[in-house]
């Protein structure tokens, strides 16, 4: 009796086990990871960290984090995490091959207790120009000194297959001395991009490449045949 009433006089001093039960009063927190910015198909430069503390404000070690996608597919390693001692849990993240926004969610493992989330958000990118095709017919007939009646059009794409924007595209004439509106013009966001050609003032084969640096596909030819 005399050592519980000297325990109760130390007041904040004294802590108490907890309660039935208490092993599954933790709570699970965001650290970083979240808004990043990354490439489809690689992986983001920084991970996912969350903590599970007690309510206690002390580190919960050895819980079980889960990580799943909700929508585009990826990587996420591991796809189970156990916390620290300090109650922390990461995981890498490699995004999807689709560009656009992705989601992650760290779910927290509790046995019957209702789950505790947080989501995390990357935006995705496309990846390096890798491939450059025509998108207008690259062979037409055609009037001397006229505009040619189906402009060239040329699309820029990823490994992936993702429209790459922004991409310089060089126009140069080739053959048969006509002229382009611009000499380098920039893909937008459906990946493509178009110039107008108007042909020299001779019969013949005439022809226009686009260039995309040292890419598949690159130079694309447009060729005209000229007859009057």
């Amino acid at each position: 009796m005399l050592l519980l009433s000297g325990a109760l006089a130390c007041g904040g001093d004294l802590l108490l086990p907890d309660p039935p039960g208490g092993s599954e009063n933790v709570v699970l927190s965001k650290v970083n990871g979240d808004n990043q910015v990354g490439v489809v198909g690689e992986a983001l430069q920084q991970p996912l960290v969350v903590k599970v503390m007690t309510v206690r404000e002390l580190p919960a070690i050895g819980k079980e984090v889960e990580f799943a996608f909700t929508s585009e597919a990826g990587a996420v390693t591991p796809a189970k995490a156990i916390t620290n001692s300090e109650g922390v849990a990461t995981a890498s993240w490699v995004l999807g091959t689709q560009p656009g926004p992705q989601t992650v969610v760290a779910q927290l493992v509790v046995g019957d207790s209702a789950a505790q989330t947080e989501e995390f958000t990357a935006e995705a990118k496309p990846a390096a120009p890798d491939t450059v095709s025509a998108k207008s017919p690259t062979s037409q007939p055609g009037r001397r000194g006229h505009k040619v009646g189906s402009q060239p059009v040329v699309q820029v794409v990823d490994r992936f297959g993702n429209p790459v924007p922004d991409v310089p595209v060089a126009w140069q004439v080739i053959t048969g001395e006509g002229k382009v509106s611009e000499a380098i013009t920039r893909t937008q966001a459906d990946g493509t991009t178009t110039v107008e050609w108007t042909l020299g003032n001779r019969v013949g084969v005439q022809r226009l490449i686009a260039t995309v640096g040292p890419i598949n596909g690159s130079p694309v030819t447009f060729t005209v045949t000229v007859l009057f």
